[in-house]
């Protein structure tokens, strides 16, 4: 008996699965810094040689400090610039090869529709109070049939502590007009006193005409008297 409940024990810490942040790099040749800034050196080899993550790889995630994520990398931790990597989400779940093939409709090799290999994935992020020279990014992925998780967000360079951020899920009503559930936050030193002003709801972003970008269509800042410019943009 005392062997038999041992067995499944075990049976049900293999099968539930915690859920973690983790950074994934996109570039090739990123360099890993030793603080959160240009300014400070970058990680090298015994060597002096600079140490590159590999495109693809999954680090983990402690912070996010200006425009880097802090990750462990080797037990070390070190910064990645977040204009070459992004957030996401991962199981810790050790899934048998049946589970596996299971879930690979929904990977990016197949099972995709082509307008939803256009829209899962990396997209350029903006908010004009922000800027429409430099972007932030929202990771699109897919969840379900017609389901899919939506985070991203774009911090100022010129104005400490600006930003705005998305996450929440995405409905497609047609190629051009996507409907967002969930909370968008934004900061902007003249708006509303320079403090945040949090939005939750439904919102709708439309692409119009020849735009490369989905556009929230709820433009009236509901803090201050201003007209927001929430901004998505089609995959290059």
């Amino acid at each position: 008996m005392k062997r038999l409940i041992l067995t499944l024990l075990v049976a049900v810490v293999c099968c539930v699965g915690a859920m973690a942040t983790v950074v994934i790099v996109d570039g090739t040749n990123v360099r890993f810094r030793l603080g959160p800034s240009t300014d400070y050196a970058i990680l090298t080899n015994s060597k002096g040689q600079p140490i590159y993550p590999k495109k693809g790889a999954s680090l983990t995630y402690i912070a996010t400090e200006g425009n880097f994520y802090k990750v462990n990398y080797n037990g070390q931790d070190v910064y990645i610039s977040r204009d070459f990597c992004h957030l996401s989400e991962t199981s810790s779940q050790q899934y048998s090869s049946s589970a596996a093939a299971s879930s690979s409709k929904y990977s990016s090799s197949g099972g995709l529709t082509p307008f939803e290999k256009k829209l899962v994935g990396k997209h350029m992020l903006s908010l004009q109070w922000i800027s429409w020279d430099y972007f932030g990014s929202c990771q699109i992925t897919k969840e379900g049939d017609n389901n899919y998780r939506c985070v991203g967000e774009q911090l100022s360079r010129e104005n400490q502590g600006d930003f705005v951020r998305i996450d929440g899920y995405l409905s497609v009503e047609s190629e051009k007009h996507l409907v967002f559930n969930g909370k968008i936050v934004m900061k902007i030193y003249h708006i509303n006193g320079g403090n945040e002003c949090v939005r939750e709801g439904t919102f709708n972003f439309v692409a119009t005409g020849k735009r490369k970008y989905w556009r929230m269509q709820e433009m009236d800042n509901p803090c201050d008297q201003a007209c927001d410019y929430v901004d998505i943009y089609f995959k290059r």
